[in-house]
Protein backbone atom coordinates (compact mmCIF):
# COMPACT_ATOMS: atom_id res chain seq x y z
CA UNK A 1 0.00 0.00 0.00
CA UNK A 2 2.42 2.21 0.64
CA UNK A 3 4.50 1.66 -2.58
CA UNK A 4 1.25 2.39 -4.25
CA UNK A 5 1.49 5.60 -2.02
CA UNK A 6 4.39 6.90 -3.64
CA UNK A 7 4.07 5.73 -6.95
CA UNK A 8 0.60 7.91 -7.22
CA UNK A 9 2.11 11.07 -5.36
CA UNK A 10 5.60 10.85 -7.71
CA UNK A 11 2.80 10.47 -10.93
CA UNK A 12 1.50 13.30 -9.55
CA UNK A 13 4.42 15.61 -9.36
CA UNK A 14 5.40 14.40 -12.51
CA UNK A 15 2.03 15.48 -13.98
CA UNK A 16 2.27 18.41 -12.29
CA UNK A 17 5.76 19.63 -13.37
CA UNK A 18 5.00 18.94 -16.98
CA UNK A 19 1.60 21.13 -16.50
CA UNK A 20 3.82 24.04 -15.02
CA UNK A 21 6.22 23.56 -18.13
CA UNK A 22 3.32 23.55 -20.92
CA UNK A 23 1.78 26.69 -19.12
CA UNK A 24 5.21 28.15 -19.10
CA UNK A 25 5.48 27.22 -22.84
CA UNK A 26 2.43 28.55 -23.90
CA UNK A 27 2.69 31.69 -22.22
CA UNK A 28 5.54 32.29 -23.95
CA UNK A 29 4.96 35.04 -26.97
CA UNK A 30 5.90 34.55 -30.61
CA UNK A 31 7.96 37.98 -30.00
CA UNK A 32 10.42 35.92 -28.00
CA UNK A 33 11.59 33.92 -30.30
CA UNK A 34 15.11 35.64 -31.40
CA UNK A 35 15.51 37.34 -34.61
CA UNK A 36 17.30 35.92 -37.58
CA UNK A 37 18.83 37.96 -40.31
CA UNK A 38 19.15 37.16 -43.82
CA UNK A 39 21.13 39.54 -46.04
CA UNK A 40 21.68 38.91 -49.84
CA UNK A 41 17.66 38.69 -50.30
CA UNK A 42 16.13 39.65 -53.58
CA UNK A 43 12.66 40.34 -54.61
CA UNK A 44 11.06 37.46 -56.86
CA UNK A 45 8.31 38.62 -59.67
CA UNK A 46 4.71 36.56 -58.14
CA UNK A 47 1.33 37.63 -59.13
CA UNK A 48 0.21 37.59 -56.03
CA UNK A 49 2.84 40.11 -54.60
CA UNK A 50 1.03 43.21 -53.13
CA UNK A 51 2.38 46.58 -51.13
CA UNK A 52 3.10 44.55 -47.99
CA UNK A 53 3.88 41.00 -48.64
CA UNK A 54 6.29 39.81 -51.41
CA UNK A 55 7.82 36.50 -52.81
CA UNK A 56 12.00 36.63 -52.02
CA UNK A 57 14.48 34.50 -52.82
CA UNK A 58 18.13 33.66 -50.70
CA UNK A 59 20.71 31.08 -52.28
CA UNK A 60 18.45 28.02 -53.18
CA UNK A 61 15.84 28.90 -50.43
CA UNK A 62 12.51 30.65 -51.43
CA UNK A 63 10.20 32.98 -49.02
CA UNK A 64 6.69 34.67 -48.70
CA UNK A 65 7.55 37.49 -46.00
CA UNK A 66 4.96 39.56 -44.30
CA UNK A 67 5.46 43.11 -43.17
CA UNK A 68 5.20 44.39 -39.75
CA UNK A 69 3.68 47.18 -38.30
CA UNK A 70 1.56 48.28 -41.91
CA UNK A 71 -1.12 47.36 -43.99
CA UNK A 72 -1.61 48.05 -47.86
CA UNK A 73 -4.92 47.79 -49.38
CA UNK A 74 -6.30 44.95 -51.25
CA UNK A 75 -5.38 44.43 -54.63
CA UNK A 76 -8.74 43.28 -55.61
CA UNK A 77 -11.96 42.54 -54.66
CA UNK A 78 -11.96 38.87 -52.67
CA UNK A 79 -12.30 40.01 -49.28
CA UNK A 80 -14.89 43.35 -49.54
CA UNK A 81 -15.09 43.86 -45.61
CA UNK A 82 -11.27 44.54 -46.02
CA UNK A 83 -11.74 46.34 -48.73
CA UNK A 84 -14.40 48.96 -47.07
CA UNK A 85 -12.55 49.33 -43.70
CA UNK A 86 -9.44 50.11 -46.15
CA UNK A 87 -11.27 52.54 -48.24
CA UNK A 88 -12.63 54.00 -44.92
CA UNK A 89 -9.41 54.76 -43.59
CA UNK A 90 -8.43 56.69 -46.72
CA UNK A 91 -11.08 58.29 -47.45
CA UNK A 92 -11.99 56.40 -50.54
CA UNK A 93 -14.27 54.10 -52.17
CA UNK A 94 -13.48 50.63 -52.80
CA UNK A 95 -13.04 51.07 -56.24
CA UNK A 96 -10.11 54.12 -55.85
CA UNK A 97 -8.59 51.79 -52.86
CA UNK A 98 -8.07 48.73 -54.91
CA UNK A 99 -6.73 51.02 -57.72
CA UNK A 100 -3.96 52.87 -55.38
CA UNK A 101 -3.28 49.43 -54.19
CA UNK A 102 -2.10 48.59 -57.17
CA UNK A 103 0.25 51.79 -57.39
CA UNK A 104 1.44 50.23 -54.00
CA UNK A 105 2.72 46.70 -55.00
CA UNK A 106 4.31 48.76 -58.36
CA UNK A 107 5.88 51.14 -56.12
CA UNK A 108 7.48 48.28 -54.20
CA UNK A 109 8.38 45.95 -57.29
CA UNK A 110 10.36 48.99 -58.36
CA UNK A 111 11.80 49.62 -55.16
CA UNK A 112 12.52 46.10 -54.39
CA UNK A 113 13.56 44.68 -57.72
CA UNK A 114 17.04 43.91 -58.67
CA UNK A 115 18.70 45.03 -54.66
CA UNK A 116 19.76 43.35 -52.61
CA UNK A 117 17.80 43.50 -48.89
CA UNK A 118 18.26 42.30 -45.57
CA UNK A 119 15.17 41.38 -43.96
CA UNK A 120 15.25 40.41 -40.38
CA UNK A 121 12.28 37.55 -39.31
CA UNK A 122 11.42 35.47 -36.10
CA UNK A 123 9.76 33.00 -38.17
CA UNK A 124 6.31 33.56 -36.86
CA UNK A 125 3.63 32.55 -39.45
CA UNK A 126 1.64 35.20 -40.70
CA UNK A 127 -0.63 33.00 -42.57
CA UNK A 128 -2.42 34.09 -45.25
CA UNK A 129 -3.99 32.69 -48.47
CA UNK A 130 -1.09 31.53 -50.30
CA UNK A 131 0.01 27.44 -49.69
CA UNK A 132 3.55 29.02 -48.68
CA UNK A 133 3.81 29.97 -45.38
CA UNK A 134 4.31 33.28 -44.63
CA UNK A 135 6.24 35.23 -42.34
CA UNK A 136 6.14 38.36 -40.54
CA UNK A 137 9.29 40.05 -40.87
CA UNK A 138 10.92 43.76 -41.15
CA UNK A 139 12.95 44.60 -44.19
CA UNK A 140 15.52 46.83 -45.12
CA UNK A 141 15.82 48.86 -48.36
CA UNK A 142 19.68 50.29 -48.48
CA UNK A 143 18.87 50.94 -45.00
CA UNK A 144 15.65 52.21 -44.40
CA UNK A 145 12.75 50.17 -43.15
CA UNK A 146 10.47 49.01 -46.09
CA UNK A 147 7.65 49.55 -43.55
CA UNK A 148 8.33 53.62 -42.92
CA UNK A 149 9.02 54.36 -46.56
CA UNK A 150 5.47 52.67 -47.31
CA UNK A 151 3.92 54.84 -44.67
CA UNK A 152 5.70 57.79 -45.71
CA UNK A 153 4.63 57.97 -49.13
CA UNK A 154 0.93 57.37 -48.37
CA UNK A 155 1.04 53.65 -49.85
CA UNK A 156 0.27 51.86 -46.30
CA UNK A 157 -1.93 52.83 -43.06
CA UNK A 158 -0.59 51.84 -39.95
CA UNK A 159 -2.28 48.79 -38.92
CA UNK A 160 -1.03 45.10 -37.89
CA UNK A 161 1.21 43.44 -35.96
CA UNK A 162 4.27 44.97 -34.32
CA UNK A 163 7.17 44.03 -32.44
CA UNK A 164 10.19 45.28 -30.67
CA UNK A 165 12.68 45.73 -33.86
CA UNK A 166 15.83 43.64 -34.45
CA UNK A 167 17.32 47.07 -33.19
CA UNK A 168 15.98 47.44 -29.95
CA UNK A 169 13.76 49.94 -31.01
CA UNK A 170 9.99 49.31 -28.24
CA UNK A 171 7.14 48.48 -30.97
CA UNK A 172 5.35 52.04 -29.13
CA UNK A 173 8.19 53.67 -30.23
CA UNK A 174 8.19 52.53 -33.38
CA UNK A 175 3.86 52.98 -33.43
CA UNK A 176 4.65 56.25 -32.54
CA UNK A 177 7.19 57.09 -35.52
CA UNK A 178 5.08 55.64 -37.90
CA UNK A 179 1.95 57.79 -36.66
CA UNK A 180 4.27 60.58 -37.38
CA UNK A 181 5.36 59.60 -40.81
CA UNK A 182 1.69 58.77 -41.47
CA UNK A 183 0.66 62.36 -40.27
CA UNK A 184 2.93 64.10 -42.72
CA UNK A 185 1.97 62.02 -45.44
CA UNK A 186 -1.69 62.84 -45.13
CA UNK A 187 -0.93 66.16 -44.99
CA UNK A 188 1.03 66.46 -48.28
CA UNK A 189 -1.56 64.25 -50.08
CA UNK A 190 0.79 61.85 -50.57
CA UNK A 191 -0.11 58.43 -52.23
CA UNK A 192 -3.71 57.15 -51.25
CA UNK A 193 -4.16 60.24 -49.26
CA UNK A 194 -3.63 62.55 -52.43
CA UNK A 195 -6.62 60.06 -53.99
CA UNK A 196 -8.83 61.29 -51.77
CA UNK A 197 -8.12 64.44 -51.27
CA UNK A 198 -7.98 65.13 -55.07
CA UNK A 199 -4.33 66.94 -54.55
CA UNK A 200 -1.49 66.39 -55.80
CA UNK A 201 2.20 65.64 -54.04
CA UNK A 202 4.22 66.97 -56.66
CA UNK A 203 7.18 65.31 -55.99
CA UNK A 204 5.29 62.00 -56.81
CA UNK A 205 4.57 62.99 -60.54
CA UNK A 206 5.73 60.41 -62.76
CA UNK A 207 5.81 60.52 -66.12
CA UNK A 208 2.37 58.01 -67.42
CA UNK A 209 0.09 59.31 -64.63
CA UNK A 210 -3.22 59.90 -65.62
CA UNK A 211 -4.47 63.00 -63.26
CA UNK A 212 -7.44 65.27 -63.25
CA UNK A 213 -6.90 69.04 -63.49
CA UNK A 214 -8.01 70.55 -60.24
CA UNK A 215 -8.75 73.49 -62.03
CA UNK A 216 -8.72 75.53 -65.07
CA UNK A 217 -5.69 75.43 -66.39
CA UNK A 218 -3.35 77.11 -69.48
CA UNK A 219 -1.42 75.19 -72.05
CA UNK A 220 1.85 76.37 -73.41
CA UNK A 221 3.95 75.47 -76.71
CA UNK A 222 6.72 73.02 -75.96
CA UNK A 223 9.58 74.90 -77.75
CA UNK A 224 10.43 78.19 -77.63
CA UNK A 225 9.34 80.78 -76.90
CA UNK A 226 6.62 78.59 -74.74
CA UNK A 227 3.02 80.61 -76.11
CA UNK A 228 0.30 79.66 -74.63
CA UNK A 229 -2.28 78.00 -76.84
CA UNK A 230 -5.41 77.77 -74.69
CA UNK A 231 -6.90 76.56 -71.32
CA UNK A 232 -7.87 73.10 -70.13
CA UNK A 233 -11.61 73.17 -68.07
CA UNK A 234 -11.49 71.92 -64.67
CA UNK A 235 -11.54 67.97 -64.30
CA UNK A 236 -10.28 67.53 -67.86
CA UNK A 237 -7.86 64.35 -67.82
CA UNK A 238 -4.15 64.71 -69.06
CA UNK A 239 -1.04 62.33 -68.99
CA UNK A 240 1.91 63.21 -67.62
CA UNK A 241 5.32 63.32 -69.55
CA UNK A 242 8.73 64.34 -68.64
CA UNK A 243 9.97 67.78 -67.22
CA UNK A 244 10.01 70.05 -69.89
CA UNK A 245 11.63 72.87 -68.09
CA UNK A 246 11.96 74.42 -64.43
CA UNK A 247 8.81 74.23 -62.97
CA UNK A 248 7.07 73.34 -66.15
CA UNK A 249 6.11 69.34 -67.07
CA UNK A 250 5.05 68.28 -70.78
CA UNK A 251 1.02 66.53 -71.35
CA UNK A 252 -0.87 64.86 -74.04
CA UNK A 253 -3.96 64.71 -73.58
CA UNK A 254 -7.40 65.04 -76.05
CA UNK A 255 -8.17 68.83 -76.80
CA UNK A 256 -11.53 70.13 -76.01
CA UNK A 257 -11.90 70.03 -80.28
CA UNK A 258 -11.32 66.20 -80.18
CA UNK A 259 -7.66 66.06 -81.58
CA UNK A 260 -4.89 64.59 -79.69
CA UNK A 261 -2.64 66.98 -78.56
CA UNK A 262 1.04 67.30 -76.54
CA UNK A 263 1.88 70.46 -74.73
CA UNK A 264 3.40 72.34 -70.98
CA UNK A 265 1.27 73.23 -67.92
CA UNK A 266 2.65 74.72 -65.42
CA UNK A 267 3.71 72.17 -62.60
CA UNK A 268 2.18 74.31 -59.62
CA UNK A 269 -1.36 74.50 -61.38
CA UNK A 270 -1.79 70.88 -60.43
CA UNK A 271 -1.61 71.79 -56.26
Amino acid sequence: MLDFLQHFHMRKLRNFQFGIWLVLLMGVPVQARVWTELDGVTFEENLANDGDSFHAKRNSSRYLFRLYFVDTPETDMRYPDRVQAQADYFGLTPEQVVKGAKEAAEYVRKLLKDKALTVHTRYSNARGASAMKRYYSMVEVEGRWLSEILIKQGYARVYGMGTELPDGTSQDKYWSRLRKLEKEAKEKHRGLWGLASGKLDLTQLKSGQEIKLPRATPIFHSAPPYQMVGQLPADWTVTLGPVSRPGFRQVRFISPGGANFTGDLQESALK
